[in-house]
This record gives C-alpha cells, structure tokens and sequence, in this order.
C-alpha cells in the first residue's frame, strides 16, 4: 500500500511538469506564477506534515491514509474545472498538497518504521520504488492530455484515485504487525511483550532494538534534527526544481513534449530498481558510503542536463535520465531509514512531520526559483546550479547526523 500510495505521490509531482507545459499554454502565465502552484502545493504539505504526524502517532494509517488520497482526488478533480492562479492554488495546492502530506514521507516512514527492524532501508527502498514508477506515467499523462486536454486529464487522474487507493488504503493499511498477530520483520516468536515505559528492549532472533521516546524538546534541541532538517530543506529544492521544469528545459532545448516527458520518464525508469538497490546498499555498505556514491552520481546527471542542446546525440539525455534518476533515488531509502535509526520511538511520526516542514519550504522555494530564473534571464542555467549546490548539501547533512549518532548515541544494533 506504501508502494501504491508513493506512485500517486510521485505521478502528481512528475505530472504537474507537463501540466506546466500545458497551462503556460493555456492561460499565458508567467513561469514564475504558474511555478507557484506547486509552491503552493509544497507549502500546504509543510504545514500539514508535523498534523499528520501528530494524527497518525494516534490514528494509525487506517485513517489517514486513505483520508489523504481522498484529498488529493478531490483536489485534481477540482482543479480541472479551474479557471485562475487563485483556484488553483486553493485546489491542486492546498488540498492536493494537504492529501499528500498524509500519505507520502510521514506516514511510510512511520507504517514502515514499525514493520521493519533489521532491514529497514530496504524496506523502505522498495516501497519507494512507487515514486519511479510515478514519474514513469508522466508520457501517458502527456497523452492523456493530448487526447482530452489537460482539464480531462486531470479530472480522469483524480477520479482514479478517489475510485482505487482510497477504499484500497481504508481495506488493508495497518499501524503495526501486532495488529493483525505478526511480529516486526516476519519473526515467528508467539508474543512480543510491549511494555509501556519510555524505554524498550524488543528480543528478535537476529539482534535487540533498543527504542528511546524522544520527546519534543529533545527533539527539537538535538544537533541531528537540525542537520537533517537542513538537508532535508536542500532535498525539497532539487526535488521540485527537477520534477517542475526538466520537461519545459528539454522542450526549450528542442524536443517536441512527447518527447521531452518520454525523456523525464526515464528517470522514473531509474528510480525503480534505484530506491531498492540503495536501500539494500544502505542496509550493507552503511547509510553514508552507500549516499555518497548516490549524490556523485546524480551530480553527473545534472552536469549533463545542463550541457544538453539542440546538437546533443539522443544518447546524452538518456545517460542525464538514468544517472539523475539512478543516483537521486537515494534520497528516499536513506533519509526515512536515519531518521528512523535516531528517532525511531512511539512519536517517530511525529517527528519525521517536524522535519517534513523543511522539505516542503524547499519544494516551495525551488519551484518557484525556477521559473523565476527562466523569466529573468531566459534560462534554467541557475535553476540547475541551484540544484547541484542542494544535491551537495543533502549529502552534507545526512553526513553529519550519521557522525552525530556514532560518537553520541551507541548503535543498538
């Protein structure tokens, strides 16, 4: 259900690069304004995911889950019957962005987190494969739009959602595998004995886990929250930069937009065997040497995007694809697995909500620079200098976090 819900996620960021082709199009925006409505939609997520934290922490996915899908059905939907920034801005941005915020990074973290002990990374990984296969569809989306415009497009999108990942996330979404007779990581002791103290010792076949409830000011006092969170604030800006205008750049560069999003694909192409590759990685190399080689290699991919023009051979935007799209995701296994290794507790929810607000600031601020740059200079040179610098500071704070949680916090492991 991760996986499935992770595909919406990432389908509705992927996505929204062709329907910023489209509504340039359309309406004869600037870039910067029809930008802001992602940065709308990045906005409303920040200032929803330390809520949906706070709501699964006591909820559980059940709930929330689906209740996230609904909104973001009902956003599209809505959307498609827009007619100005403002609607827009209140239904693809703020519902939209509100629904995601209940399904995407917090609430897997969390539902994974407890499902998944000795290998969670690699859990993780796999269920973030959905985001590769989301940006996949952004060619059918493309078609989609061609065939019936991009208010039939949008509309069809969001009644999918309303009519599949709402009752199916409602049917089978679960807080924890005691609450259906399972043990973390499919042991097969008969009971686990949960005490309710701020200190647990849980006795598995292969190791002990050792979980610290922190509570929030320690949180918020704690050296790696911050170095997370600033990371974090990097990873929401290449993010949004990339998944917001590399079809409009390869469009200006000169392909036509089948072309262009059947280009982008290929990063989701990538990122699918990538987010499970890493997570294994992760869980054997260690989170940092395995993040490490992830950042040089998206490095790359951007390096190539940028040197891409109208003479490039076609095998030049596929090596951008798949080494952008190989190397970045990375992000999504290594960042919920720290976080979870540090703050793993009965609030990791919680918490992951906290720092999810900085994620969203980037994507805001990210998607917005981009289409600010282009309108300045008629460029998206600086948009990718911006990201290059984000990719590197990623990398930085997961680093120092990892440095933290080995000299300060023994590993229980």
């Amino acid at each position: 259900m991760c996986f499935l819900n992770l595909v919406l996620v990432g389908g509705l960021m992927a996505g929204f690069s062709v329907f910023n082709v489209a509504l340039l199009e359309a309406f004869r925006w600037s870039r910067a304004g029809t930008a802001t409505i992602a940065s709308v939609n990045g906005l409303a997520y920040s200032v929803l995911a330390p809520v949906a934290g706070w709501a699964y922490d006591r909820l559980g996915p059940r709930i929330l889950m689906p209740l996230g899908c609904a909104l973001v059905g009902l956003g599209l939907v809505l959307a498609s019957r827009s007619g100005s920034l403002w609607q827009f801005y209140l239904c693809y941005g703020v519902l939209a962005g509100f629904g995601t915020g209940c399904i995407d990074f917090v609430g897997t973290t969390a539902v994974l987190s407890h499902w998944f002990r000795r290998r969670r990374a690699t859990a993780i990984g796999f269920a973030a494969m959905g985001l590769g296969v989301g940006i996949v569809i952004v060619p059918g989306v493309q078609i989609l739009i061609t065939v019936y415009g991009w208010r039939g497009a949008m509309a069809l999108l969001g009644a999918s959602v309303l009519v599949s990942l709402v009752p199916l996330n409602a049917l089978f979404q679960r807080r924890r595998p005691e609450d259906i007779g399972q043990l973390p990581d499919g042991n097969l002791l008969e009971s686990l004995d949960m005490p309710n103290t701020s200190t647990e010792t849980v006795k598995s076949p292969a190791r002990p886990t050792t979980r610290h409830d922190w509570t929030l000011a320690q949180v918020l006092s704690s050296f790696p929250f911050w170095a997370i969170a600033t990371g974090h604030l990097a990873v929401g800006m290449s993010v949004s930069l990339m998944f917001t205008h590399t079809v409009a750049h390869l469009i200006h560069v000169g392909l036509d937009k089948l072309a262009a999003a059947s280009v982008f694909s290929l990063v989701g192409v990538a990122r699918i065997p990538g987010t499970a590759m890493w997570g294994f990685a992760s869980d054997r190399l260690g989170r940092d040497r395995a993040y490490r080689l992830g950042i040089l290699m998206a490095l790359g991919g951007v390096g190539l995007l940028m040197a891409l023009g109208p003479e490039a051979p076609p095998w030049w935007f596929v090596a951008f694809a798949l080494l952008y799209g190989l190397g970045h995701s990375a992000s999504a296994p290594t960042y919920a697995s720290t976080i979870a290794d540090i703050f793993w507790g009965r609030n990791v929810a919680t918490i992951v909500g906290l720092l999810e607000v900085t994620f969203g600031l980037g994507f805001a601020l990210g998607t917005w620079f981009g289409g600010f740059a282009y309108d300045v200079t008629g460029s998206y040179r600086y948009a990718w200098i911006l990201v290059l610098l984000s990719l590197a500071l990623t990398y930085a704070g997961i680093h120092a976090s990892l440095i933290w949680k080995r000299r300060f916090r023994p590993d229980p492991a």
